[in-house]
C-alpha cells in the first residue's frame, strides 16, 4: 500500500486498515504504528510546526488486518512549544500511545552544533538488499531496502550487539515526510537480536526519537545511514541507541528503544 495515501486518509477519517502486508509477527509493524499516529497528529495542527521529539509506548499487539482508530489532541500550546498526544485503539482498547513535542526556533546563546559525521561505508549500490533477516521473513520487508554495511546481522550469535546499514523505502511515491522517516527508523531488527543464534520473538516496549534537523531535499529514492549500539541487554530486555544520517550526511535523528526479548 502507498504510505502517502494511507497518511492522507487520516486527514478526514478516524480509522484506517493497514493491511497484512505491514504485519510483523502477531502485530502491526511498529514503525508504521508510530507513523500513523504522527500523521494523525500533524493533521490537527493549526500550522506546520518543528517537531523536536516524540515518545511511543507500545501497549499491546495491533492486528494489521483490522481497522485501527486514532484519537489525537493538543495538550498545550505555549509561546514556542506545542505538545500533543495520540492514542491508537483497536477493539475498544488502547494499543499504542504517542507523545510529541514541537518547538519553534528561538534565539539562544547555548549552541553546540558539531555533530557526529556520517559513517564512511562503501556505497549502497555495492551491497545486496536483505529480503529476510537470517531466515525470518517479514511481509513489510518488501517495502524496505535494507543493506548491511558493518557489524553482525540478526540471529547470528555475535558477541557485539551493534551494526550499521543503509535504508530507504521501496514501492512508494510522492513526498518524503516525517512519518516516512519513522517507518525507516524502525525497519531494522532490534540490535540485541544479533546476540541470539536462533530466531526468537522480540518487540519494542518504548521508543523515543529526537529530531535534530528538519527534512530538506529528501526524496523517496535517497538512502539513509543507520547505526545502532546496545547499551545493555539482560533479563529479557534490551536498551539501544541508534543514529540516522540523511543522504547529505547530516545527523538527523537519534533513537532510543527499550525492547523485550523472548529468547
Amino acid at each position: 500500500m502507498d504510505l502517502n495515501r494511507l497518511f492522507e486518509t487520516l486527514k478526514t477519517a478516524g480509522s484506517v486498515t493497514p493491511g497484512e502486508a505491514w504485519s510483523q509477527g502477531r502485530s502491526l509493524f511498529g514503525g508504521l504504528t508510530a507513523a500513523l499516529m504522527l500523521a494523525k497528529l500533524q493533521h490537527i495542527l493549526d500550522s506546520p510546526r518543528r517537531l523536536r521529539s516524540l515518545t511511543v509506548y507500545f501497549v499491546g499487539p495491533v492486528d494489521a488486518r483490522e481497522p485501527v482508530y486514532l484519537e489525537a489532541r493538543i495538550l498545550r500550546v505555549g509561546k514556542s512549544v506545542l505538545q500533543g498526544e495520540v492514542h491508537l485503539l483497536q477493539e475498544g482498547g488502547v494499543r499504542a500511545v504517542l507523545l510529541a513535542a514541537y518547538g519553534e526556533a528561538r534565539h539562544s546563546a547555548a549552541r553546540h552544533t558539531t555533530l557526529l559525521p556520517a559513517p564512511q561505508w562503501q556505497p549502497p549500490q555495492n551491497l545486496s538488499r536483505k529480503q529476510d533477516l537470517n531466515g525470518l521473513e517479514l511481509p513489510f520487508l518488501r517495502d524496505l531496502d535494507l543493506r548491511w554495511a558493518e557489524g553482525a546481522e540478526a540471529f547470528s550469535g555475535a558477541e557485539q550487539a551493534s551494526f550499521g546499514a543503509y535504508t530507504r523505502l521501496r514501492n512508494q511515491s510522492g513526498a518524503f515526510t516525517l512519518p516516512h522517516l519513522l517507518v525507516l527508523a524502525d525497519g531494522f531488527p532490534p540490535a540485541p537480536s544479533v546476540l541470539l543464534n536462533r530466531i526468537a520473538p522480540m518487540s519494542s516496549l518504548t521508543w523515543t526519537l529526537e529530531l535534530l534537523h528538519e527534512l530538506e531535499n529528501i526524496s523517496m529514492d535517497d538512502f539513509w545511514q543507520y547505526r545502532v549500539e546496545t547499551d545493555h541487554a539482560a533479563e529479557g530486555y534490551g536498551h539501544t541507541e541508534a543514529k540516522m544520517w540523511d543522504a547529505h550526511g547530516n545527523l538527523t535523528l537519534i533513537s532510543r528503544q527499550t525492547v523485550t526479548v523472548f529468547g
